[in-house]
């Protein structure tokens, strides 16, 4: 038996998905993201039977893990190994010298890329560090995201040849292996993906992660550009109370902090910021 054609959402329809996601992560959309919510969401409206947008507002009120598959299609998960490398360059020429320099105590370092997506950059981080700090080093790097999906992704430390292109040949040869299972793909090295912990979290849920977590080092970039200008401000204070005085965030090469009128950060350039 064919499905029935899905009806085209209303307007209303479209704001109201807009509402509920920009309640959950704090985005921006509204009536001109329209051809992406239904080019995205029509296949799930087909999987789940559903010939009609009313019908699936009324699903997502009654089944609230609808809503965290919603967002996973409704969120865009690019990424790439050492992608925007100007920064991965000033982390390790100046910023993890500087660090392994002044660090007290214990040689340990804890990073924290939020919105990671499947994990390149994690990884990218995670190699840096070792590369830069060395192995007396305990390096950890928790990467976070809303897409159950794309964790698995990067839990698994499998990823197609082709995505390694902008990682230096004798770096993969270092930490990738090929993946038995899979011959176009690579896997991480042990000791590489157990310095990466995987773990969903939503950047507008406080207790997304536990209390006691504290960073040296955050990556969250590209993620802003996708956010209501309260929600930027609701992360970037979340980011502060995270990071330990003196801890480094990195932002996309668009996105940036207003110093002049939040004295907490000290820019470094290349939307990187010290906090003071």
């Amino acid at each position: 038996m064919r499905n029935k054609p899905i009806l085209p959402p209303t307007n209303q329809e479209i704001e109201e998905i807009c509402r509920i996601i920009n309640e959950t992560l704090g985005f921006n959309y509204g009536s001109q993201k329209k051809y992406l919510i239904e080019s995205r969401l029509n296949k799930r409206l087909l999987k789940l039977g559903i010939d009609n947008y009313q019908t699936y507002l009324a699903h997502l009120e009654q089944d609230a893990g609808e809503r965290y598959i919603l967002c996973e299609l409704l969120t865009t998960n690019v990424t790439s190994f050492f992608r925007e490398p100007v920064q991965f360059e000033y982390l390790a020429r100046t910023l993890l010298p500087r660090f392994s320099t002044e660090k007290k105590g214990p040689k340990k370092i804890r990073c924290w890329s939020a919105g990671s997506s499947s994990g390149e950059e994690a990884y990218s981080i995670a190699i840096t560090c070792h590369e830069t700090l060395g192995k007396n080093w305990d390096i950890k790097v928790l990467a976070t995201d809303i897409s159950v999906e794309q964790l698995k992704i990067g839990s698994t430390g499998s990823f197609p040849r082709e995505k390694l292109k902008s990682v230096p040949a004798h770096w993969r040869a270092k930490y990738f292996r090929p993946d038995q299972d899979k011959p176009d793909h690579v896997r991480v090295i042990p000791e590489l993906r157990r310095a990466v912990l995987f773990r969903t979290a939503n950047l507008l849920d406080n207790k997304s992660l536990p209390p006691h977590i504290r960073l040296d080092i955050i990556f969250c970039r590209n993620v802003f550009i996708y956010l209501s200008k309260e929600a930027r401000l609701q992360i970037v204070d979340y980011f502060n109370y995270r990071l330990h005085p003196g801890g480094y965030l990195f932002l996309g090469h668009s996105e940036s902090i207003d110093t002049t009128s939040d004295h907490r950060w000290l820019s470094l350039g290349k939307s990187i910021y010290k906090k003071r």
